[in-house]
């Protein structure tokens, strides 16, 4: 046993130094805990009395951070892992921190196999299935199918699974503790979609699925002509949706009754989150006046969608990462706005994925309807974004290539307009928020004392 007391111990003591250095800490603790004990993840798991794995490609973070605030608000313990860090080392580091009643783990897709080898999960959400990645993930089939022998790995945990998502919904196929979440039609549902199709084969028959409707993307109401495959009935489902500018409203539909949720995040795939969470705190028996008091609250800051404002101006930064992410973002923060300077920072670093070819299959026709005062290329891949915004029919006196980050955003400040929006790739996000942090800008993210339930 003396493995597990020193991978413990190491493992708390560089949390300290991180924490006393301020040097973040969020992955450094695991990974020293797991080279010392490759089974303390496992170990450290079992003290905590539920577990609940939130996975998929777009949206875990903000699912995760939602599913969290909502359970410190219902007075549990929590554990999570808040900043994003979701390798093995950084799910390990997050369970170092202490006991709980509770932990609320994001896990990378690509890595879900190695933790539920060790973590016995009793409950995973998996938010959506998109082509992301291809260096480290491949295709969707494939990641889909790895996906399917992780969760072999915990056969008694409950599925909280996208109904609108053809990819998701067949991972839940023999399960007997599975629920879905969805979105039924809405206003801004489409017949035909302009974006890229990804996860449009059935995956019993292999035949194209026929759309009755699409919200982004694959993910819509969806059959197949050939056998029995179809959208299943979403046990939590949102109705009466209504977006704008402020965020979004609609009702949820559960079993139990009806619930109205107010969110000020933007986008469709914000709802998305919001169902994901609500359902999940659903299933957790927490009381609905809670869950939708912390959803009217919460913002989930970090570049996602988060505000600041320097120098008279509204900046907006996004993390974006595929053709459905940088597609549904422009379509979101275009809409119903003045004239924006737009900055799009592209790295093709490994975290970001070596291949950027999925540039050219985002839809960026909402940009090119946008009023904009001029659009910066920034970044390792500044002039693969700039060639893409041509082609599309960008005038080439409205651009301007700065692979500078600090050059590009004091270029963007001193660009005329009231507006900026940054929309960057994951290893420029974090950057990008302390370059304007050290410019002077005031985040609109302010702690919610009233969600602090345990420190």
């Amino acid at each position: 046993m003396l493995r597990p007391f020193l991978a413990f111990w190491a493992g708390r003591l560089a949390a300290f130094i991180c924490r006393l250095w301020q040097r973040g800490g969020t992955s450094l603790p695991g990974y020293l805990a797991l080279k010392i004990d490759p089974d303390i993840m496992g170990r450290l798991a079992s003290r905590y009395k539920q577990i609940i794995l939130v996975t998929g490609t777009n949206g875990k973070t903000t699912t995760a951070n939602l599913l969290a605030s909502i359970c410190r608000a219902a007075g549990l313990q929590v554990v999570h892992n808040s900043e994003g860090a979701n390798m093995p080392a950084g799910v390990t580091t997050a369970l170092l921190n202490r006991r709980g009643d509770i932990a609320v783990l994001e896990v990378d897709e690509g890595t879900l196999g190695l933790v539920t080898r060790q973590v016995r999960a009793d409950g995973v959400i998996i938010t959506n299935l998109l082509r992301d990645q291809l260096d480290r993930y491949h295709e969707l089939e494939q990641l889909a199918a790895a996906i399917s022998r992780a969760l072999e790995a915990i056969p008694a945990a409950a599925l909280i699974l996208n109904a609108d998502d053809s990819l998701v919904t067949s991972l839940g196929r023999g399960r007997d503790r599975v629920r879905y979440f969805g979105l039924a039609r809405t206003p801004w549902s489409q017949e035909i979609t302009s974006e890229v199709l990804e996860g449009h084969i059935c995956p019993l028959c292999r035949r194209p699925l026929e759309f009755n409707y699409y919200h982004y993307s694959h993910l819509g109401d969806y059959s197949c002509p050939r056998c029995s495959y179809s959208r299943p009935a979403a046990e939590y489902e949102g109705r009466v949706l209504v977006l704008n500018a402020d965020g979004a409203r609609f009702d949820l539909i559960y079993p139990e009754g009806r619930l109205p949720l107010r969110t000020p995040m933007p986008g469709i795939y914000n709802v998305y989150n919001v169902l994901a969470a609500a359902g999940a705190a659903l299933q957790l028996k927490i009381d609905p006046a809670t869950i939708a008091r912390v959803v009217a609250a919460f913002l989930p800051g970090q570049g996602r969608a988060e505000n600041f404002s320097l120098r008279s101006k509204k900046l907006t930064l996004m993390l974006v990462k595929n053709p459905a992410g940088l597609s549904v973002a422009l379509k979101t923060l275009t809409s119903g706005r003045g004239k924006a300077t737009y900055l799009l920072a592209i790295n093709d670093l490994a975290a970001d994925g070596r291949d950027v070819s999925w540039l050219w299959d985002a839809d960026l026709t909402p940009l090119l309807r946008a009023p904009y005062q001029r659009i910066i290329c920034a970044g390792l891949r500044a002039g693969d974004m700039a060639i893409c915004l041509k082609y599309q029919g960008v005038r080439e006196r409205d651009l301007k290539v700065i692979p500078g980050q600090e050059e590009s955003v004091d270029f963007l400040l001193e660009e005329p307009g009231a507006e900026g929006i940054i929309l960057c790739t994951y290893t420029n996000l974090a950057l990008y928020r302390r370059i304007l942090k050290k410019r002077g800008a005031v985040s609109e993210v302010t702690p919610l004392p009233s969600l602090s339930g345990t420190p």
